[in-house]
């Protein structure tokens, strides 16, 4: 007996792995579409970044390091806002040298206003802003989220919004 499968079935069907993928970028999506879009600071961003030009500058490996100033550099920066601070040589290393808007998502590297010090550790971490923003790159150079969504994410309340890093996923991710 021959048996025929129906191909109107067949085309409906998903497999589960593929069906979980979709419920998590729809809760991703929910997510940063509910999240109020944040004015961005202009001097923040890089200017030659922007959703029609992120396949030749921010989705192409080692775009970060190509467009940072040198470790010296930074070095610098991060000595003179630790002094501005008042932050002594022994604490130093608590701090990391952070961009407000990840040069991952379009932030300038090396503009003044951009910078900033952030701890390494804690739930408003350099460690989880970091891992942050190269998940929402990876959602921006995927095409599931815009680059506006992206940076409206990371640029307002981003500790409190996503708690858990560790169950965000996205399609292609």
């Amino acid at each position: 007996m021959n048996r025929r499968l129906d191909p109107d079935l067949i085309c409906c069907r998903r497999p589960r792995r593929t069906q979980t993928r979709l419920l998590a970028l729809a809760a991703l999506a929910a997510l940063v579409a509910a999240t109020p879009l944040h004015a961005q600071h202009a001097e923040w961003l890089d200017p030659r970044v922007t959703q029609a030009t992120i396949v030749d500058t921010i989705c192409v490996p080692g775009y970060a390091d190509r467009v940072s100033p040198s470790f010296d550099a930074q070095m610098r920066q991060k000595q003179r806002l630790l002094k501005q601070r008042g932050i002594d040589d022994v604490s130093a290393s608590d701090y990391a040298l952070d961009h407000r808007m990840p040069v991952l998502l379009g932030g300038l590297a090396s503009a003044p206003a951009n910078l900033d010090l952030r701890r390494w550790e804690g739930r408003a971490g350099q460690r989880r802003k970091e891992r942050l923003a190269v998940f929402l790159k990876r959602c921006v150079c995927t095409g599931d989220i815009t680059l506006a969504q992206a940076q409206s994410a990371i640029a307002g309340d981003w500790e409190n919004r996503f708690p858990n890093l560790s169950s965000l996923t996205c399609t292609g991710s």
